[in-house]
């Protein structure tokens, strides 16, 4: 497992979380991080400040 810094939501006010996960999926403009076969977090893609830092697969 990994953890992924994500920072997230309006700019004005972003929240930084830290997430294990081991894989990080975009599907339709919906970010999608899973450990194992469990969801930990959905976040619109428009809506992460660092996505370009992530390893996310499309």
């Amino acid at each position: 497992m990994t953890e992924y810094r994500v920072v997230y939501g309006p700019a004005e006010e972003p929240v930084t979380e830290t997430i294990d996960a081991d894989q990080i999926v975009e599907e339709d403009g919906i970010v999608t991080f899973f450990k194992n076969d469990e969801a930990l977090m959905r976040v619109q893609k428009e809506n992460i400040h660092n996505a370009t830092e992530l390893p996310i697969e499309r």
